[in-house]
């Protein structure tokens, strides 16, 4: 029943912004921003909305009932993604920085974030919006190291692969013990296979990957780079003997830390694709997904 308080109370929320009557909202545990009629973009009464919801809420005394409190967090995090992600990611840094001080309820806030935007329960994943709550608990010298220990490593991982920035540096070793680091890897597009050795699904993506036409004319080009790094010790026999299976025209290397380093998510494969300056481009992609973009590419 909670559930279902919660969910229609999102939605009476949500009409409201959209331009319902102010009127037909519940009852809320916070007095809730009422949108002037002069805004009637959607994207405007959603940023309105992001910048204003806590204007009437003395936040040091609202945790008082965390779970009363908890409802209106999910409610405002139902509503971020709908406003311009510059906004949403500035309302998020601002929260969380009233926040510093009560490290308790800064902690709990990013626990619902990371709920609603990073974990696999997530209706959908969104890294940069969720990167301000993760971030803030991770540089929050208020909070005891070992409740922030996930955050910290989220944060890590999200800010080395978001999406249009620039990807952090990955060392690996090749299997002839060469150290080689992803800043070395160029190309017009340069594909990331991060691939435990023991990955089933991730052998068959190499099979698909190294029998498509299109992508072996791009490589054989050098347009399109694969790199393949095992999560595994470089001097791993198992992964020694799959490294020996990979396609001569393809990087091979390992690096048993990759998962803390970089955003590994998915199950299987964690296929990633960055340009030739090295700006992240695709990530959590399908096999088939490569193979699409490796025939637009070959188009050009």
């Amino acid at each position: 029943m909670k559930r279902k308080s919660l969910i229609l109370s999102v939605i009476a929320f949500i009409a409201a912004v959209f331009g319902a009557q102010a009127q037909e909202m519940p009852a809320t545990y916070i007095q809730r921003p009422i949108v002037p009629d002069s805004i009637s973009t959607l994207a405007g009464r959603c940023n309105y909305v992001a910048d204003h919801f806590f204007d009437f809420c003395d936040l040091k005394k609202a945790f008082s009932s965390r779970a009363r409190m908890g409802d209106e967090i999910r409610t405002y995090l139902e509503i971020l993604p709908q406003a311009s992600p510059e906004r949403a990611q500035a309302a998020a840094s601002r929260l969380m920085e009233q926040l510093a001080k009560q490290p308790a309820d800064q902690l709990y806030v990013a626990t619902l974030a990371e709920e609603a935007y990073y974990s696999d329960s997530a209706a959908a994943w969104y890294d940069r919006l969720y990167l301000p709550f993760a971030s803030a608990v991770a540089d929050n010298k208020k909070i005891q190291r070992a409740e922030k220990a996930r955050f910290v490593r989220q944060a890590k991982v999200l800010e080395g692969s978001l999406i249009g920035s620039k990807v952090a540096p990955l060392e690996y070793v090749t299997p002839s013990g060469e150290r080689r680091n992803l800043d070395m890897d160029n190309a017009e597009a340069v594909l990331v296979m991060l691939a435990d050795p023991t990955c089933s699904d991730c052998s068959m993506a190499r099979l698909r990957l190294d029998a498509d036409a299109s992508l072996r004319e791009l490589v054989d080009e050098g347009r399109f780079k694969v790199v393949v790094i095992g999560i595994a010790d470089p001097a791993d026999p198992e992964w020694q003997a799959k490294a020996a299976e990979m396609p001569s025209s393809w990087t091979v290397g390992a690096n048993p830390d990759v998962d803390t380093l970089w955003d590994m998510r998915v199950s299987g494969p964690s296929l990633f694709i960055f340009d030739r300056k090295h700006n992240l481009r695709w990530k959590h992609l399908t096999t088939d997904m490569v193979l699409d973009i490796a025939r637009q590419i070959k188009k050009r």
